[in-house]
């Protein structure tokens, strides 16, 4: 009998976006008859800059010894021991802390040991770290803070951004094949990795505005979309369409200015929406009126805000007035945050003065129901 051995990315991009039943049906029916057997490794699960130090949250699984987080330079260069601690018996959460290194890039990974006799060593996936200078100043002389970024995305993708530096996270598909670029330096997302600067130079200087961002999308054929959350920017990356595309975005940090005194008003109110979503849409709410764009792949479908039903293959446009009314008269959109989400990939919310822009993508084959439940007042 012939052997077969497929890498998880092979059989991705053989699944991906087929809409051909008869060649999906093969390749699952392939995959259920390989012997595959998933090792219990340890995962990297996040890296954080606390002043000159670097702070890594890691999960390690039962039965290890001691985990060493092993550093190197680059790719052709050896691995070495930069900080080593003992584990509990049943595994769990534990934290490295060592210093920032002293090069422009690097390369961590965890080296765990069983405790038994015969001791065998796992490794988890590679998280690579990259140094570039501040966001801010920007070099036009533009007196505020930039995060320019170019490269090619194949799926979902997101990057997590804080004063201290930038995370990537992969989520479906393929993650960029070679170098992405950040204000001109070379980034090589794999899994997850780390952007930020050397020493204690802060990654956005504390002059420049988290709260009052803005993206300005230059290339993108798909979903380029942020989001607000505790003391840290999102930015969502999903590709829907075949094959992958160039995205090419810049988020502009304005300079720090003093908050005003009084608080926005707004009459206490929840918006729930639901949808079924096959590839990518867009939904902008005012309060006079909801627009619904659609994006890629399927029309979604049995879509929901609050009580209202709308068909938007019948009218992209519903007017929030008689019985269709899905806000109260008053509420301050400004206000506006997530309290409850789901879906098995991106459902977002972007909040402006006068808009609300919610963004859908959904990457796997097939279609999902997103919710998103969002609540306006204090």
């Amino acid at each position: 009998m012939l052997a077969v051995k497929l890498s998880v990315n092979t059989i991705r991009l053989l699944i991906k976006k087929s809409r051909d039943t008869l060649l999906l049906v093969a390749v699952l029916l392939l995959c259920k008859a390989m012997a595959v057997q998933i090792a219990v490794t340890p995962i990297i699960n996040s890296l954080t800059v606390v002043g000159t130090n670097l702070i890594f949250q890691a999960t390690i699984p039962a039965g290890v010894g001691q985990a060493i987080l092993e550093i190197r330079p680059a790719f052709d260069s050896p691995w070495q021991d930069a900080a080593t601690l003992d584990v509990q018996a049943n595994g769990g959460a534990v934290e490295f802390m060592i210093p920032k290194p002293a090069w422009e890039s690097a390369f961590f990974r965890l080296r765990t040991t069983t405790a038994a006799t015969t001791a065998i060593a796992q490794l988890s996936t590679e998280l690579h770290y990259v140094t570039i200078p501040p966001l801010g100043p920007d070099a036009s002389g533009s007196n505020e803070a930039v995060f320019h970024f170019q490269g090619v995305v194949d799926g979902s993708d997101r990057i997590i951004i804080t004063r201290q530096g930038a995370l990537w996270e992969h989520v479906n598909w393929d993650w960029p094949a070679g170098f992405v670029r950040v204000n001109g330096t070379q980034w090589s997302p794999r899994e997850k990795n780390y952007l930020t600067t050397t020493g204690a130079v802060t990654f956005l200087p504390e002059a420049y505005s988290l709260e009052t961002a803005h993206l300005e999308t230059i290339v993108g054929r798909d979903v380029v979309a942020l989001e607000r959350t505790n003391q840290a920017l999102i930015v969502y990356l999903d590709d829907t369409p075949s094959g992958a595309a160039p995205y090419e975005f810049k988020i502009h940090f304005p300079v720090t200015t003093a908050k005003t005194l009084s608080a926005a008003q707004s009459p206490a109110a929840t918006l729930k929406i639901t949808a079924a979503i096959d590839g990518s849409d867009t939904l902008k709410i005012t309060t006079r009126e909801a627009t619904w764009k659609h994006h890629a792949y399927s029309q979604p479908w049995d879509i929901r805000l609050n009580d209202v039903s709308w068909n938007v293959c019948q009218t992209n446009i519903l007017m929030n007035a008689g019985t269709n009314t899905f806000l109260p008269p008053g509420v301050n959109l400004s206000t506006a945050h997530i309290l409850h989400r789901n879906g098995r990939d991106l459902v977002t919310l972007w909040a402006e003065a006068e808009t609300l822009w919610i963004n859908f993508a959904d990457n796997p084959n097939g279609a999902d129901t997103y919710e998103l439940e969002i609540a306006f007042g204090k």
